[in-house]
């Protein structure tokens, strides 16, 4: 069943894929920039939990414990600049817990729902166009994820780290 496979990608990604990206990368490398532009460890991390928190708010409707600063969509939102600046970012830890917070929401809301349930409209107005229904914002969130994996193994290749094995 499809529902299944979304939630097996995202609890995949969670335990899996993203502590291996992750592993041997201290707090204070996570905004080294090592191509100008680039989009570091820090932000990309902050970014997908921002829109995981707003899928997990609008759609699932759950109320999550990591709260997130008024001015995230400006550190991480879509068009937000990346910093080198490590005082504008949270640890990994932060990251990591927000994170896993919101893949359990979300996978917990796609197991309790019927097929029917899942191919109702989206009722979030700024991205119903693009994700017509709450079935495909939630199949959304692991390609979403694997997008920005592909930039954490840019990275980790950049900064001269090893394969993350994965």
């Amino acid at each position: 069943m499809l529902k299944n496979s979304i939630s097996h990608l995202i609890s995949l990604h969670q335990e899996k894929m993203l502590p291996a990206l992750l592993d041997g990368i201290p707090d204070e490398q996570l905004t080294i920039q090592p191509i100008a532009g680039m989009n570091h460890p820090a932000w990309i991390l902050g970014h997908l939990l921002g829109v995981e928190q707003k899928i997990a708010g609008s759609i699932a409707d759950r109320m999550l414990k990591t709260q997130l600063d008024a001015n995230w969509g400006e550190v991480y939102g879509i068009g937000s600049i990346p910093r080198p600046d490590r005082k504008m970012y949270k640890s990994k830890a932060f990251y990591m817990d927000g994170l896993a917070q919101t893949a359990a929401s979300i996978a917990a809301f796609i197991n309790e729902k019927s097929d029917a349930d899942l191919d109702a409209p989206n009722p979030d107005p700024q991205f119903a166009p693009v994700f017509p229904t709450i079935a495909v914002v939630l199949a959304a969130v692991p390609t979403h994820r694997a997008y920005h994996s592909g930039q954490l193994a840019t990275w980790r290749k950049a900064m001269g780290l090893p394969h993350a094995g994965i």
